[in-house]
């Protein structure tokens, strides 16, 4: 009776009945599904340190990036500045070096100055000295030596007029002679020293012959004579067509200008005009063409158109002698000789060339000028002043009539 069991207990279960481990393994299953979420809390309260450490790293890293930079560019700025003082100091020690060199020159040039001013003082003294002594010499100069010295250099004026008929050299000598008698101050002289004053006024109120003007006109006139065309075509002539200098031998005969049709003008008029115009052309090309075969042209001497070309060349040869004639005749005033061969180029130019011709136009008016032109010129004499040299000069030697 004891072996009987409730009818109401359970029946044990496996693992009711189990040993204690199973009550171990279960309790350390329990523990396992508690034990992820202890590491997880652990986790998630580390990350914000681990963000800040890592920020705080990169900061540092930027900021020791940064100071490296400022560093590198503050060495380059050094380096930079370190040329450029070099550059400066290079600069400054030459500009030291050419400042010696110029402060050096500058004392050499004073140096030269100083010598050149003392030297100067020297001569100024020197002149005053030798003008003091010329001027001692020409107080106490005898009358007869100052007499002698105007007389000479007016001797020289009336050379130069008479033999040179050069006004200028005369004016230049007797400006001489009166600056003599000026400085000698003596009354004696004040009527001598009058006469040549008036001879100086005579000679510059001359008007001379401007040579050097005459003399390029000749000059002019030879080219002309050189390339005018003659009447009997020679080789420079012929040049001279050649290149287009020559004027024209013939009027050119126009041509004869088409009728002016309207706009609007059927084709068989103009047709018709042009042909009506053909006899009109062709008659003007043979006159253009056939001009230079017959020429008519009157001729004061028939010798003029048998010349050769030899006897051409000649002609020109003399005409270029005679103006040489001409300058020589002008240079020494020889009016004869000037008029003469003036005269005889005009008629040789009338005769041999071309009057039609602009050169030979030209080389007439310039040789007829010239022929008129008058190179005597009446010089005035210094008889005046001679002769009161002369006068003076006896007077001194017979001072008692002088006297009297």
């Amino acid at each position: 009776m004891t072996d009987k069991t409730p009818a109401n207990d359970p029946a044990p279960s496996p693992a009711a009945s189990s040993s204690p481990a199973s009550a171990a393994a279960q309790t350390s299953g329990a523990s396992s599904h508690a034990s992820p979420s202890r590491p997880v809390r652990a986790r998630s309260g580390a990350s914000p340190m681990m963000a800040t450490l890592v920020v705080v790293i990169l900061l540092a890293l930027a900021l020791v990036a940064a100071l490296w930079l400022q560093r590198q560019q503050f060495l380059a700025a050094g380096r930079e500045i370190a040329s450029r003082l070099d550059a400066l100091s290079g600069a400054l020690a030459q500009t030291r070096a050419e400042t010696r060199q110029a402060l050096g020159l500058a004392q050499a040039q004073s140096d030269k100055i100083a010598a050149l001013e003392s030297t100067l003082r020297e001569t100024q003294s020197q002149y005053t000295a030798l003008q003091q002594a010329w001027q001692d010499f020409n107080d106490n100069v005898s009358d007869d030596v100052l007499l002698n010295d105007v007389e000479r250099l007016l001797t020289i004026a009336d050379q130069q007029l008479r033999l040179g008929g050069s006004v200028s050299n005369a004016i230049v000598a007797m400006e001489t002679a009166q600056s003599r008698l000026a400085r000698a101050a003596r009354p004696r002289y004040a009527s001598l020293q009058q006469t040549i004053n008036g001879d100086l006024d005579r000679l510059r109120a001359v008007k001379t012959v401007d040579v050097p003007v005459q003399a390029s006109r000749i000059e002019r006139l030879v080219g002309l004579v050189g390339r005018a065309p003659l009447l009997t075509p020679d080789a420079v002539s012929m040049a001279h067509r050649d290149t287009g200098g020559d004027a024209p031998r013939a009027a050119v005969t126009p041509e004869p200008a088409a009728p002016q049709l309207p706009a609007d003008a059927a084709w068989w008029q103009r047709w018709r005009a042009e042909i009506a115009s053909w006899p009109a052309k062709a008659g003007s090309a043979l006159t253009r063409e056939l001009g230079d075969l017959v020429r008519v042209q009157r001729v004061d001497d028939p010798a003029a158109l048998l010349l050769s070309p030899d006897q051409a060349e000649q002609l020109r040869a003399a005409l270029r002698q005679r103006l040489l004639t001409v300058q020589s005749a002008l240079l020494m005033r020889q009016p004869a000789i000037w008029k003469n061969e003036l005269d005889t180029v005009v008629r040789t130019l009338d005769t041999y060339y071309d009057r039609r011709s602009p050169d030979t136009l030209a080389a007439l008016g310039l040789a007829r000028e010239l022929a008129e032109t008058q190179i005597a010129v009446a010089m005035p004499s210094v008889s005046d002043s001679l002769s009161a040299v002369a006068a003076l000069r006896s007077e001194g030697a017979n001072p008692a009539q002088g006297r009297d």
